[in-house]
């Protein structure tokens, strides 16, 4: 089921820069597509296929899971450093991603 989202702006962390990922926020979840599957996102113009992944942890109880969307393959193409602002928002069936 599509969900229209409203925009969702994220600061990257030193871990997300590092990584070339996005952590998405728990209370976010519900708005991306489940782990692993594919979808399309576009990026200064041009579309990639990405997907997110869980990651399960304990740094603080309970046990949970972190969910990152894989960005290293179009991170170059935003500013892509501890600090900066990642804004997705949703032209139909595509995310589009942007510094924000």
């Amino acid at each position: 089921m599509l969900r229209m989202m409203q925009p969702y702006r994220r600061k990257l962390s030193r871990e997300d820069a590092g990584t070339g990922t996005i952590l998405i926020d728990k209370a976010r979840w519900r708005l991306f597509p489940p782990p692993m599957q594919e979808f399309v996102v576009e990026v200064a113009g041009r579309r990639f296929a990405t997907r997110i992944v869980a990651e399960d942890c304990c740094c603080v109880p309970p046990a949970h899971q972190h969910r990152h969307l894989e960005a290293g393959h179009f991170s170059h193409l935003l500013k892509f450093t501890p600090g900066a602002v990642i804004e997705f928002t949703q032209d139909g069936e595509t995310y589009v991603i942007r510094n924000g």
